[in-house]
């Protein structure tokens, strides 16, 4: 098992824990708040997977972008955060490598 796999097996054995330390202070939940807490903890590790698969990524891109307005090649310009809201409208902080062009001034930050 490598190290991804031991830690989603990590994320998800915590999530259980968590749960299972919940359902024993909560014994006469009803199934609606049961499904509220199970959907707010599953959230949450959504939103830990999907930034941890960008990061992932961005860190992998190796290609070296054209500037949009003149097409030279750009050049690192540092790291940036950005906030995106994602599809369940939980708002994904990403930190992504930004690019500049020495020629134009323009910077860029891949989409993705």
């Amino acid at each position: 098992m490598d190290s991804k796999d031991a830690n989603a097996q990590e994320q998800a054995n915590e999530l259980r824990h968590k749960l299972s330390q919940w359902r024993q202070a909560n014994p006469q939940a009803t199934l609606t708040e049961i499904e509220e807490v199970v959907e707010v903890e599953l959230a949450q590790l959504r939103k830990q997977l999907v930034e941890g698969m960008i990061q992932e990524a961005a860190r992998e891109t190796s290609a070296v972008p054209d500037c949009p307005p003149c097409g030279q090649k750009m050049v690192k310009n540092g790291w940036r955060k950005r906030k995106l809201k994602g599809k369940e409208g939980q708002m994904v902080e990403i930190d992504r490598q930004q690019w500049r062009c020495l020629i134009c001034g323009t910077t860029l930050f891949p989409p993705g």
